[in-house]
């Protein structure tokens, strides 16, 4: 029992530690933060994961920079991870607007998510990872972050092959 106390303590105090910069919702240039976190995923892969980006211009919505930064590098480095085994590691980021939502779809060329796996990949904890390669909380950190921002994010396997994750936020109302 206090093994499992301690380790509800933890997450909480993660989860708590994902949102410190809890501001006023700014708006934020979805545009600029994809940018920036594939640059930063791409120049420590070393050359070896190439990414896609199909943006239209101007992708606004109301949150958080810091934290929705946090999400898409978490996405983009998953990718890269999920990846490294292919010869010709890559992600593709498409974005739109639809319904009062910029929507975000990241595909990679992976081998995709096991289907036992794909119910419980927001879970605290869980990891499909090798041990000492992962804490498991990548994506449920940025689960709860998305949810605050009012938006969504779900994963699935690409008929073709490969993962495919698509995160939604409302488009911020000016």
């Amino acid at each position: 029992i206090e093994g499992a106390e301690r380790t509800r303590d933890i997450v909480d105090a993660l989860k708590r530690f994902s949102a410190v910069d809890k501001m006023t919702p700014e708006r934020v240039n979805l545009n600029e933060v994809v940018e920036r976190s594939v640059r930063w995923v791409v120049q420590s892969a070393g050359g070896r994961f190439a990414v896609d980006i199909d943006l239209p211009p101007d992708l606004h919505c109301a949150g958080s920079s810091g934290q929705l930064q946090q999400v898409v590098m978490n996405l983009v480095q998953n990718a890269c991870d999920a990846t490294a085994g292919q010869r010709d590691a890559r992600l593709a980021i498409a974005g739109r607007r639809a319904d009062g939502q910029v929507v975000l779809q990241f595909t990679d060329n992976g081998p995709g998510i096991a289907e036992p796996h794909l119910g419980r990949l927001f879970e605290p904890f869980f990891t499909t990872k090798p041990v000492g390669q992962g804490t498991g909380l990548g994506l449920s950190i940025s689960y709860g972050i998305v949810e605050r921002h009012g938006g969504r994010l779900v994963a699935a396997n690409r008929p073709a092959g490969g993962a495919e994750f698509i995160l939604s936020l409302p488009v911020e109302s000016r």
